[in-house]
């Protein structure tokens, strides 16, 4: 790495710092080449960083040796745990790189995993690996207009309570913006978070919030808007006003499904 960074090392560490920013518990992230040569990092700890990088291209050289002999495919992800931490080590574009990152032993594994992934693609599209297909919708939550959790579909798994926690921060982001401008400035219905772009569709009694990879469509936000009415006119007598019965809602997987599937580009 270079005193000097450029546009692309520049482009990788934001990505680094934005994973690590999205998930407690991270210590600090790298990517190394296929020598095991670091090309940028996040650490910020004291490790030996080239030790580390070279160590952890032997460990996916070692595993991937494992999958050969015995006859498996697909390797991606290798986890070392230990008492003081966990090392996570992501393959990039078939052997050409890794990203390795280093979290506390206490970390939420499943959202390390499903936030690195989601970092992982943007490293490979960076780094010339893959190319890139535009943006991609990760999750779908459909949600009152208060910020109750209806139901929720996701490309990987999340555990319940981030599902509700993220609901929750959504409208506590509406409330502030409303307040913030005394009931004047409208609605906040697009931001972009870290690695991620969410858009909010609202209806009469019910929100869809849309995360992806980047931004979405206006083709696909028509069509959202349009799937939502239909839902709501399904599920009137649940809606207006609101039951507190869940499992009343018809068509929700449906809903949700069908918008994740969708191409948004």
């Amino acid at each position: 790495m270079s005193s000097n960074p450029s546009v692309l090392e520049r482009k990788l560490i934001g990505i680094l710092n934005a994973f690590e920013g999205e998930v407690d518990g991270v210590r600090g992230s790298a990517v190394a080449d296929r020598e095991g040569l670091p090309v940028v990092s996040g650490f910020r700890e004291p490790f030996d960083l080239t030790a580390m990088t070279g160590m952890s291209t032997l460990a996916v050289e070692s595993a991937q040796k494992v999958f050969d002999y015995i006859g498996l495919r697909g390797l991606r992800t290798i986890v070392f745990e230990g008492e003081d931490a966990k090392v996570l080590i992501y393959d990039l574009g078939g052997g050409q790189a890794s990203f390795i990152t280093v979290v506390r032993p206490d970390a939420n594994m499943g959202l390390v995993k499903f936030r690195m992934a989601l970092a992982a693609r943007r490293l490979e599209e960076e780094l010339g690996f893959t190319r890139p297909t535009g943006p991609h919708v990760e999750e779908i939550f459909i949600m009152t207009q208060t910020g109750l959790l209806l139901s929720h579909a996701s490309l990987s798994p999340v555990l319940s309570k981030d599902r509700d926690v993220f609901a929750g921060m959504l409208m506590m982001v509406q409330a502030f913006v409303k307040d913030s401008f005394g009931g004047k400035g409208g609605t906040l219905d697009e931001m972009e978070m870290a690695n991620l772009s969410l858009r909010l569709v609202r209806g009469r009694w019910c929100v869809l919030a849309i995360v992806a990879t980047a931004r979405v469509s206006e083709d696909y936000i028509a069509h959202a808007k349009e799937a939502l009415e239909e839902f709501e006119d399904r599920n009137l007598a649940s809606l207006n006003p609101w039951n507190g019965d869940v499992d009343s809602l018809q068509g929700t997987k449906g809903l949700l499904e069908e918008m994740l599937s969708r191409r948004p580009g």
